[in-house]
C-alpha cells in the first residue's frame, strides 16, 4: 500500500522525532520514581525497556506501513473491527485513544508551566495559555518544521546533558542510591520507564516521512530508542548522584540544578523546557493526525479541536504532573493489547513482514502483552 505524506524526513530527522517524543514527559518523571528503588533497578530497567519497545514500535511501524501509514485508530477500523458495528468501534477507540493522548498533552501543559512559573512568578493558567501557545506555533506550521524543530531541539539537550554530566561531578556526590525493595515500587518504576522511552505517534509520522522505507524506518528506530534510554539513564543517575537532599521535585532535574549550581538551574530549566516541547510537538501532531483522518477537515483546523480541550483540561483539571503522567502511562499500555492482536492479523493478510521480519512473529507479540499487562499494574498501582 502507498504511503501518503504531507512531508518528507531525513534520516536524523527521523530519528529526532523518536528521540524528540520518548524524552519528554516521561524522562522527567523517571528520577523522581528512581528514588524508591535503587541505582540497580533504574539500569536494568532501562535495558530492559529499550528492548521491549524496540520490539513494539517495530510492531506499530509495521502495522501503520501495511495500513498506509496511518494512526492506530484508523489501523484498528481497517484491521480489527468488521460488519455493521465497524463504525460505532472505530469511534469508541478514536475517543478512548484521543483521550489517552489528550491527558499526557495537559501533562506536558502542567510540566511546562510550572517552569514558566519558576522562571517568571507567572499565574499558573497564565503560564499554561504562553507554553501552549509558543508550543503550539511549530506544530500549527507542520509535520516538516515538527521535525526539524525535533532535529534541532535534541541537538541541543545532548550537549546539556553532557555539561550537566560534567558539572554533577565537579561537586561531592551521593554514594550508590539504594532503597528498600517493594513490588510497587519496582512495578511503578518499571512502568514509567517503559512510557518514558515509549514514542508511539513518533514512529507512526517516521514511516510516513520515510516514504515506508523498511531499512530507513528499522534504523531509525533501533538507534532513536539507544539514545532515548541513554538520555534517561544518564539523566536519572546524575540526579541521583547529584542532588543534594531529598529529592521532592516533580520535575526532579530542576532539583539537581539547583545542587550544583545557579547557571546548572539555568541549563536545567530550558532541558526540562525542551523535553517537554519536544514531546508536546509529537503528541500533538498526532492527536491532529488522528482527527483529520476520522472526520476529514484539515490539518490546522484539526489541530486546534485536538488540542484546546487539552488545554483546557490542564487549567481545569488535575494540576499533579505525576498524576497525569501515570494515569496516560496506564491508558496507553493498555490500548497497546489492542495493537498486538491487530498487528497479529495485518501480518497474515499481509503475508510479509518487510519491518518486523522475526521480531513480529507469534512469541515476540506474547511479549508484548504480557509486558503491557506488568506496565499497566505499575501504572495504577500506589506507590509504597
Amino acid at each position: 500500500m502507498s504511503i501518503k505524506s504531507e512531508a518528507k524526513l531525513t534520516t536524523f530527522e527521523a530519528i529526532s522525532m523518536i528521540v524528540g517524543n520518548s524524552i519528554g514527559t516521561g524522562i522527567i518523571a523517571v528520577p523522581y520514581l528512581a528514588t524508591k528503588n535503587s541505582m540497580l533497578d533504574v539500569i536494568w530497567m532501562v535495558g530492559a525497556a529499550y528492548v521491549i519497545n524496540v520490539i513494539l514500535h517495530l510492531i506499530i511501524a509495521e502495522l501503520s506501513y501495511n495500513n498506509g501509514g496511518v494512526q492506530l485508530v484508523k489501523s484498528f477500523e481497517g484491521e480489527l473491527f468488521h460488519g455493521v458495528m465497524k463504525k460505532v468501534f472505530s469511534w469508541i477507540v478514536f475517543v478512548v485513544y484521543g483521550l489517552a493522548i489528550m491527558i499526557g498533552v495537559s501533562g506536558n501543559i502542567n510540566g511546562g508551566a510550572q517552569i514558566f512559573v519558576n522562571w517568571f512568578g507567572l499565574p499558573l493558567w497564565l503560564a499554561q495559555v504562553i507554553y501552549y501557545v509558543i508550543a503550539g506555533i511549530v506544530v500549527f506550521m507542520g509535520m516538516k518544521a515538527v521535525g526539524i524543530a525535533q532535529k534541532y531541539a535534541v541537538i541541543l539537550l545532548m550537549g546539556i546533558v553532557a555539561v550537566m554530566t560534567v558539572g554533577t561531578f565537579t561537586h561531592p556526590v551521593n554514594g550508590f542510591y539504594t532503597a528498600p525493595f517493594h513490588w510497587n515500587n519496582l512495578l511503578a518504576l518499571y512502568s514509567m520507564v517503559v512510557f518514558a522511552t515509549s514514542a508511539n505517534q513518533a514512529v507512526i509520522q517516521v514511516v510516513k516521512g520515510l516514504d515506508g522505507n523498511p531499512g530507513k524506518i528499522r534504523k531509525s528506530i533501533f538507534i532513536g530508542f539507544g539514545l532515548s534510554s541513554a538520555f534517561v539513564l544518564v539523566v536519572t543517575l546524575t540526579v541521583l548522584l547529584g542532588t543534594k537532599g531529598t529529592i521532592d521535585k516533580e520535575l526532579a532535574y530542576m532539583q539537581l540544578g539547583e545542587s550544583i549550581g545557579k547557571w546548572a538551574v539555568i541549563l536545567a530549566g530550558i532541558f526540562s523546557l525542551f523535553a517537554l516541547l519536544t514531546t508536546f510537538w509529537s503528541n500533538t501532531l498526532a492527536l491532529r493526525d488522528v482527527v483529520h483522518e476520522q472526520v476529514g477537515i484539515g490539518n490546522r483546523v484539526s489541530w486546534l479541536i485536538a488540542t484546546v480541550p487539552c488545554i483546557l483540561f490542564a487549567i481545569f483539571g488535575v494540576s499533579s504532573f505525576i498524576i497525569l503522567t501515570r494515569i496516560m502511562s496506564g491508558v496507553v499500555v493498555l490500548v497497546s493489547i489492542m495493537l498486538v492482536l491487530t498487528y497479529g492479523k495485518s501480518r497474515k493478510k499481509a503475508g510479509a513482514s518487510p519491518i518486523c521480519g522475526v521480531i513480529g512473529t507469534l512469541p515476540f507479540q506474547i511479549l508484548m502483552v504480557v509486558s503491557t499487562i506488568v506496565s499497566a499494574i505499575g501504572a495504577l498501582i500506589p506507590l509504597s
